[in-house]
């Protein structure tokens, strides 16, 4: 290694250190605020909050590292700008890749230990992250309660408030509304404008005891009869005794950030051999379907066997002396009239039952195969992002060098407030990509890399122009053919990938 590859490798040391410390203890206290009344109002252990706080360090540095980078790279290439470093090292014939080389492998190898992390380290945490917060709601079951969203976890109850106050042992709660399914023959809905939400770990029931409300109660059986009661206060106990589990639960079902990209990868090819073979059972039932309308091979020449005994013994069907077929009798019309015969005895009320059935079938099937098919979007949105976010690192070493340079400033200030508008702007494309990915309106693989592909090109651009000191304006007029090609190209690439429809077609399902 050369003395200036080890200089500008020196220089980056101390500034990306510094930038992801204070990235981290960024993402640390809006945590903090966020969580940690919550955490104090419910009564925990302090163990079990440290915990908390550490195993989210997982994803706090999959997100740090990248915006770290940027933010190192705007300030050594922005204070060498500024000392007129990089003015001297071109006067002595150095360019511009010589200068950007070191720190563009030392952002290969941290994208490739990044990628490593994100597949055996960033799985396990959130796991244990997800298995401490449902051990965490277990000993407060109120605390799982989160306003404005149904909470399910009670048998046959949904429980909705618009708003909650927690307390050292009560959550004081207003809009309540409860749906009650457990009585088999009626359904209840219970609203009030206030209440309170107890845990009792003694007895093991959860108290919501209500103020100023109504049960409207309808019977099922007859859908006229209505009931309403109206009260000043009422209590409602519902049994939670399992939710007071002091062991730690243990659950080897995973959602998709808790597993790693081979393991989504795997769940992807298991969820297509299912649509395949879900394809394969839908093909078969409509081929039995029309062999009962139409006769074996739709209509086409088939011989008769020579068992003949399900038809019915008052068809007779008379062949002529000679091998020949008459003429306008064809083999096919014969076949598909003894199929009509045979199907003439059957009720109207079975094919009616034959055909429900099989659009029953079908319909599971097709819905079947959807849910696999968004499944897999949502697995492979996982998979690319687990390595596009690395590969950010190589992009923002790029910008780095690019803006800093332009700059002419290393102070952590600027360089923080550039660097977080375009970590802004990167995570909002991965944000929006994935929304979409999700929906089925563009590739898992375009809705991660857009992000890369949009910041990696600017970050280019502004390269090309400081290597040639060419002004933006002056680029545009010189090349404004090449601009327009290459958003037909983008255009091109849009219609390629984004979905016209959402719905796939039973073929495109395979």
């Amino acid at each position: 290694m050369s003395i200036l590859s080890r200089y500008i490798l020196r220089q980056h040391v101390g500034p990306f250190i510094f930038s992801f410390s204070i990235i981290s203890l960024i993402w640390i206290l809006n945590l903090l605020f966020k969580e940690l009344n919550r955490f104090l109002s419910k009564g925990l252990p302090a163990n079990l909050i440290i915990e908390f706080f550490i195993l989210s360090l997982g994803w706090i540095v999959a997100l740090s590292v990248p915006m770290a980078t940027l933010t190192a790279s705007l300030m050594v290439y922005g204070r060498m700008s500024a000392d007129n470093e990089i003015t001297a090292m071109k006067a002595n014939g150095i360019s511009f890749l010589r200068i950007l080389r070191p720190a563009l492998i030392a952002s290969i190898f941290l994208g490739l230990g990044l990628v490593w992390f994100n597949n055996n380290v960033l799985p396990h945490s959130n796991h244990r992250l997800s298995m401490l917060m449902r051990y965490m709601g277990n000993k407060k079951p109120a605390m799982r309660i989160e306003p404005g969203v149904w909470f399910d976890d009670l048998n046959n109850i949904s429980l909705l408030v618009r708003e909650k106050q927690d307390s050292a042992s009560v959550a004081h709660v207003k809009d309540v509304m409860i749906n009650d399914y457990s009585d088999m023959h009626s359904i209840s809905t219970i609203t009030a404008e206030r209440g309170r939400i107890w845990a009792n770990e003694m007895t093991g029931f959860l108290e919501i005891r209500l103020f100023d409300g109504e049960m409207q109660q309808i019977t099922l059986k007859n859908m006229r009869e209505f009931r309403r009661v109206q009260f000043s206060e009422q209590v409602f106990n519902f049994n939670v005794s399992e939710m007071f589990n002091t062991e730690r639960p243990q659950s080897k079902r995973r959602n998709d950030r808790e597993l790693s990209a081979e393991e989504m990868l795997v769940e992807v090819n298991s969820n297509k051999v299912k649509n395949s073979d879900k394809l394969k059972t839908m093909q078969e039932h409509i081929a039995v379907e029309f062999k009962k309308i139409f006769g074996d091979n739709f209509g086409l020449p088939m011989p008769i066997k020579s068992d003949s005994s399900d038809i019915n013994s008052d068809v007779k069907v008379q062949l002529p002396s000679s091998n020949r077929q008459p003429i306008g009798l064809p083999i096919a019309a014969k076949n598909s009239d003894i199929a009509r015969l045979k199907n003439k005895d059957r009720p109207v009320k079975k094919i009616f039952q034959e055909q429900k059935s099989l659009l029953t079938t079908l319909r599971v099937n097709t819905n079947g195969i959807k849910s696999n098919d968004r499944r897999n979007n949502k697995l492979m949105v996982e998979v690319h992002k687990k390595y596009a976010i690395p590969f950010a690192c190589i992009i923002f070493i790029l910008v780095g060098m690019a803006l800093g340079t332009m700059s002419r400033s290393g102070g952590i200030g600027k360089s923080l407030g550039i660097s977080l508008f375009f970590f802004i702007l990167h995570w909002a494309l991965i944000i929006a990509g994935e929304d979409l990915a999700d929906r089925g309106l563009l590739s898992p693989f375009l809705s991660m890399w857009l992000a890369n592909i949009i910041v990696g090109a600017a970050s280019l651009l502004l390269l090309f122009l400081l290597t040639n000191e060419t002004p933006f304006s002056e680029f545009v007029k010189q090349n404004w053919l090449k601009l327009i090609l290459i958003g037909f190209a983008i255009e091109w690439v849009q219609n390629k990938f984004m979905n016209k429809d959402n719905t796939p077609t039973l073929l495109e399902s395979r």
